[in-house]
């Protein structure tokens, strides 16, 4: 599998799906698999507490990741729990050592990455037992230092790993754990946007059964059942025509974070739009009358209107009744009439 990446138009039903497949076939047995996965989202939290924008997670197809900084400290695989562990602190507790070189739960990575010089490192992988309980805490120990001074030392999460961060696996964590798992957050970005709408609406949604879930969530950035719904009543853009389906934008006229999730599934509750016409409508320069008629807002200069193709002549091609009060909550709170 391919590894997945973050963006608003990347999250589909069919990604959390490769994902879990590809978990479950590296990791196929159940009870060892959550147990694995556990201990992943610890690190995780760990890496959260230093800051929103330190850490990322991907899958590939050997695993899962956890990144903080620069830096891999994490990794699921079939081998078992990759682990960064601090080489400073390792070297002050010798003691712990020997209890490390003894135990048949972990051992040492003599690999490529089998330490790190940016931060000093040394890496091993660890096979969760019941047999062998005592030696997580220090594992954790070790581990968590070399999450802190990594967090510590870096202000954000690289750009590139930014753009690797999936979404998707975090939603596949929090079904399969059964539990909340924080979004990280690296600034005003759209697809950022939503991960912070995600996690304040989690409460609106995090109940209901594992599809229904997903579908709420995908519908927050265009994916899903919404979008395919929207594609089945409008076919083409709703204003311009344009039949390229692959460019346009599904978007809620009453904002996802402002709708219950009857209204965040609701095809009336949405608009297909190229997507100079969608930024505009989500930013609120332009809005619809009740006979689909455009409303230009005067903060939209003409120059700007130019530019951008919209004029007073737009109209939504259709209307139906069931429009009506979603674009009058769009022209109350949204529309920037002043």
């Amino acid at each position: 599998m391919s590894i997945e990446r973050c963006g608003e138009t990347s999250m589909t039903h069919s990604n959390i799906a490769k994902i879990e497949e590809t978990i479950l076939s590296l990791l196929p047995d159940e009870d060892y698999r959550r147990a694995c996965l556990s201990l992943f989202v610890e690190s995780l939290l760990e890496a959260n507490s230093y800051g929103r924008n330190k850490w990322g997670v991907y899958c590939y197809s050997e695993g899962v990741r956890l990144l903080v900084g620069s830096l891999i400290v994490c990794t699921v695989h079939k081998n078992g729990l990759w682990l960064s562990l601090d080489k400073q602190l390792l070297n002050e507790m010798k003691d712990k050592q020997d209890i490390l070189e003894e135990c048949k739960a972990w051992h040492w990575d003599n690999g490529d990455w089998s330490e790190y010089k940016k931060i000093p490192s040394k890496n091993g992988y660890y096979i969760p037992s019941s047999r062998d309980l005592d030696i997580w805490p220090l594992l954790r120990d070790l581990h968590f230092e070399y999450i802190k001074k990594a967090a510590n030392k870096y202000d954000l999460l690289r750009i590139d790993s930014q753009k690797k961060h999936s979404p998707e696996l975090l939603v596949y964590l929090s079904n399969e754990l059964d539990q909340s798992i924080p979004r990280p957050d690296y600034g005003d970005k759209p697809e950022n946007n939503a991960l912070k709408d995600f996690e304040e609406c989690k409460d609106t949604y995090e109940d209901l059964p594992k599809t229904q879930r997903e579908s709420i969530i995908l519908s927050r950035i265009g994916q899903g059942a919404f979008r395919s719904g929207l594609v089945n009543y409008w076919g083409t853009c709703a204003v311009t025509g344009c039949s390229l389906t692959r460019l346009l934008r599904a978007s809620h006229i009453k904002p996802w974070r402002d709708s219950d999730n009857a209204e965040r599934l609701d095809i009336y509750n949405g608009l297909l739009l190229i997507p100079n016409l969608d930024s505009a409508f989500d930013l609120g320069y332009i809005s619809f009358d009740n006979e689909g008629k455009i409303i230009i807002s005067d903060k939209l200069s003409e120059n700007d209107r130019n530019e951008l193709g919209i004029h007073p002549g737009m109209n939504l091609r259709n209307i139906e009744k069931n429009h009506v009060r979603y674009l009058n909550y769009h022209r109350r709170e949204i529309f920037r009439d002043t």
